[in-house]
C-alpha cells in the first residue's frame, strides 16, 4: 500500500506500507511529517521507518504507538547509501533490515481492505473509465487503466513513474479519497492531513470506478468505503495506492481517443 499526501510546496510525499510481502530495496527513505501519525494510527503498533524530520515532528513521534526504526533509532542497522544517487535521494532500506531492526517488536496489522473472490463480479454501480487526472498544485498525476499491467499505470508531469527496478508503477487498485488539510503544528508551511472523519472517495479497480464515501471515526479505526448501496467497496487482490488530495482537484477521464 501506498499513500500519496501533500506536503510543502504542492508537492507530494509517499508513505508505503508494507504488509504482506517482502521488498529488498526501499527508498529514497525521507524525512517524516506529523501527518504521517493518523495514517500509521490504526495498523496495531506498526514498524515506523523515516530519515528524522524536523525537532517538533522527533519529539512528537515518541509519543506515538509505532515502533521507531528510522536511521536516527537504528543507524546503520537498517539503512544505507545507494552511492549511485546524489545524497539526500540515496537512503535506502529493506524490509529484511527494518524486520531485524524491530527485534520481535510491533503488533499484528489488521486486514485493511475487502478483496473480491476471483470469480465475483464488480457492483452494479462500477462504471468503466480509462482514469483519472490529479492536480496537487505543484505535480500533475495521471492514471490510465493498462491492459497488459492489469493496472492503474501512473505518470508523473508527463513522465511515466518508473520504480526502483526500471517497471511503471501501475497498482491493481487505485483510491482517491478526498480530504482536508490543516497546518502541521511542527511547521506552519507543512500542510497537514486530515484522514478522520467522512468523505467522498472514488475506487478504480479491474477498469472501473465505483462512487464511494470513506468513513473512520478514530484514529484506532479501519477506514471503510462503501458504495451508494452502503456496501462494502471490494478490490481486486493485489496493490493499493491511495491518493490524497483535496476536494475538486481531481478529473475523471471517461474515455480516451486511440
Amino acid at each position: 500500500m501506498v499513500f500519496e499526501e501533500l506536503v510543502e510546496g504542492n508537492i507530494t510525499r509517499f508513505a508505503a506500507i508494507f504488509h504482506s510481502r517482502n521488498v529488498t530495496d526501499i527508498g529514497p527513505v525521507r524525512s517524516a511529517r506529523t501527518g504521517d501519525f493518523e495514517l500509521l494510527s490504526n495498523l496495531n503498533t506498526p514498524l515506523f521507518g523515516n530519515s528524522g524530520g524536523n525537532p517538533t515532528v522527533m519529539r512528537l513521534l515518541d509519543e506515538v504507538d509505532m515502533i521507531l526504526v528510522g536511521d536516527t533509532n537504528v543507524g546503520r542497522a537498517a539503512y544505507r547509501r545507494n552511492d549511485e544517487r546524489s545524497a539526500p535521494y540515496n537512503l535506502m532500506t529493506g524490509t529484511g533490515e527494518i524486520y531485524a531492526a524491530a527485534d520481535g517488536r510491533g503488533g499484528t496489522p489488521p486486514q485493511m481492505f475487502s478483496y473480491r473472490n476471483i470469480d465475483e463480479s464488480l457492483p452494479p454501480s462500477a462504471q468503466p473509465v480509462d482514469g483519472i487526472d490529479i492536480d496537487y498544485g505543484g505535480y500533475q498525476i495521471t492514471y490510465r487503466w493498462d491492459d497488459v499491467f492489469q493496472g492503474w499505470a501512473r505518470t508523473q508531469q508527463g513522465s511515466a513513474h518508473i520504480d526502483y527496478d526500471g517497471v511503471q508503477v501501475a497498482p491493481e487498485n487505485l483510491i482517491v479519497q478526498f480530504v482536508k488539510y490543516g497546518q502541521s503544528v511542527a511547521f506552519a508551511g507543512s500542510p497537514e492531513v486530515k484522514v478522520l472523519g467522512r468523505g467522498e472517495a472514488w475506487v478504480l479497480t479491474k477498469g472501473h470506478l465505483i462512487e464511494a464515501t470513506w468513513n473512520r471515526p478514530t484514529s484506532v479505526d479501519i477506514t471503510e468505503f462503501r458504495d451508494a448501496n452502503g456496501a462494502t467497496v471490494k478490490l481486486t487482490a493485489g496493490r493499493t495506492w491511495i491518493a490524497l488530495p483535496r476536494s475538486g482537484t481531481a478529473l475523471i477521464v471517461e474515455d480516451e481517443p486511440e
